[in-house]
């Protein structure tokens, strides 16, 4: 029975002194890494979108066998890309929320 609450107060103790190093060793705030990485998600979403936009506008120029094979790919890279811009929407949604 003693050797259980040894071990139940070591690790209270453990769980204080990390949250107390956690605390004072956090490079930035809350608020600040979640606004970053918003700014990151948003940046990239622009990316893709841009990148989508490219590629659809390039799949029509395929003139050969490859046209096909090469349009498959294209709506493959496309919806995976959608999905992604979906997933990435979401998450910033998140944060804002978590912002306010």
């Amino acid at each position: 029975m003693i050797k259980r609450t040894e071990n139940i107060l070591i690790l209270c103790l453990g769980f204080c002194l990390g949250a107390f190093v956690g605390i004072f060793a956090a490079p930035t705030k809350g608020s600040v890494a979640r606004d970053g990485m918003l700014y990151n998600l948003k940046s990239c979403k622009k990316k893709l979108q841009a990148f989508m936009l490219k590629l659809m506008g390039n799949k029509h120029a395929f003139t050969n066998e490859a046209k096909t094979t090469g349009k498959e790919v294209i709506t493959d890279v496309v919806s995976a890309a959608q999905q992604i811009l979906k997933e990435l929407e979401l998450i910033a949604t998140q944060l804002e929320q978590k912002t306010k």
